[in-house]
């Protein structure tokens, strides 16, 4: 996800039935339930992970969204990258080290239609610590097209096409196997890979296409409904062009890849089935587009302020005022419309560097440590922020942590 091709990309992805809430119906509780307005005050930064002397190989970087689960007395966190997706262990937060022992090993295989290409390991769940169900990004980097780089499958390529599948473990997040192809699919883009689609980008001419496909899943969090849900974000090409938004999908069994759902604008409808197999599926439906403007990345239910929050990296440019960058935040009742978002950190974007000397503060989570749900879904009045910082170098890239504390008000 990830250097020189995020870089080139991210400036323009950042620019069935109801969901039951969790809102109290009583009208006492519901009255605690009102305020105005939101602060989150910030503590001191903490090194979770500090790539010049804990990294496993050179490529050991923290490179997505940090995701915990709580295990037999232990903590196992998840903060990979492909091809190896090493983790971390301990029996607190505060005494995590690093197992050089792989995870997951991206297969690497040279085809789209496969969705066996480089893997991420972006979310988990887990209602043990044993069994943990995982969302898997997969990116396929064309290295056969002669518009693209050919014998290149890395990030390296700007031929990007994105899938999320599904990996499990049975051994506490020791190691994970995906099902075989197809059945380890849960949501594929609408469209086949086609290394001749059009430009890259806000019209900037390119001999790639754009990227395209669904990627990037947030935290998996059971819902009072008792099903399973995730964010995502979503990559649709259409054309020439490509447009983005953040995506909503549900599950009625997370150990069935196929059960996941998309949201399309009234229910969740939408099958995303293998354009390989199946006829070709409708979009997802993205969620408050003006007001979320792509935000991805951490899910988690707020038990203080009893609203959902998504939690990512995004920028606002004011008219007549200052571009702000940075680690932003917005709430929801309902998992379907949600809040403008509001600044929670601001730091630079590789695109938006300002006068900071780290190239940029990014793939923010939210873990609460003193929750007690296995793989973390709810935050209460102090939960962590988990972000990691890209220093100087291409692969120096430290996770750290930043207590924080909510208020509300009226």
């Amino acid at each position: 996800m990830r250097d020189a091709l995020l870089l080139a990309v991210a400036a323009w992805l950042i620019a069935g039935c109801s969901i039951t809430t969790r809102e109290p119906a009583d009208d006492t509780s519901a009255a605690l339930d009102d305020f105005t307005s939101v602060k989150i005050a910030l503590g001191a930064e903490e090194i979770v992970f500090r790539w010049k002397t804990d990294r496993c190989e050179d490529v050991d970087i923290p490179d997505v969204m940090a995701r915990a689960v709580r295990r037999r007395g232990e903590i196992v966190l998840f903060s990979g990258t492909a091809p190896r997706n090493y983790y971390s262990y301990g029996p607190d937060f505060d005494r995590l080290k690093r197992s050089c022992a792989p995870a997951l090993i991206s297969p690497d295989e040279w085809t789209a239609d496969s969705f066996r290409n480089h893997w991420w390991i972006t979310s988990v769940y887990s209602d043990d610590g044993d069994t943990i169900h995982a969302l898997v990004h997969n990116e396929y980097h064309d290295p056969v097209a002669a518009n693209c780089k050919p014998a290149d499958t890395s990030s390296r390529n700007r031929c990007w096409y994105n899938a999320i599948i599904y990996a499990v473990s049975h051994d506490g997040g020791r190691s994970f196997d995906a099902p075989p192809p197809p059945d380890h699919l849960v949501a594929a883009p609408p469209q086949k890979w086609d290394p001749t689609a059009g430009h890259q980008g806000r019209g900037r001419p390119s001999t790639a296409p754009p990227i395209h496909g669904y990627l990037e899943p947030s935290n998996i969090i059971r819902g009072p409904d008792g099903a399973f849900y995730s964010a995502f974000f979503a990559a649709v090409q259409l054309g020439t062009e490509a447009r983005g938004g953040t995506c909503l999908m549900r599950a009625s069994d997370v150990s069935v890849p196929s059960s996941w759902r998309l949201w399309d604008g009234q229910g969740f409808n939408i099958v995303a089935s293998n354009p390989y197999v199946s006829p070709e599926a409708p979009p997802c439906a993205f969620l408050s587009p003006e007001a979320l403007g792509g935000l991805r990345g951490s899910l988690t239910y707020n038990t203080y302020l009893r609203r959902y929050m998504l939690v990512g990296i995004s920028e606002v440019r004011p008219a007549g005022g200052t571009r702000v960058c940075g680690i932003f935040y917005s709430l929801s009742q309902d998992l379907i419309t949600w809040s403008t978002r509001q600044l929670m950190k601001p730091g630079p974007l590789p695109w938006c560097p300002g006068r900071y000397r780290q190239r940029a503060d990014w793939f923010p989570s939210i873990i609460d440590h003193e929750d007690t749900s296995v793989t973390f879904e709810n935050a209460g009045q102090t939960p962590h922020l988990y972000f990691t910082r890209w220093n100087a170098e291409l692969f120096d890239r430290d996770l750290l942590r930043i207590p924080l504390k909510i208020r509300k008000s009226r």
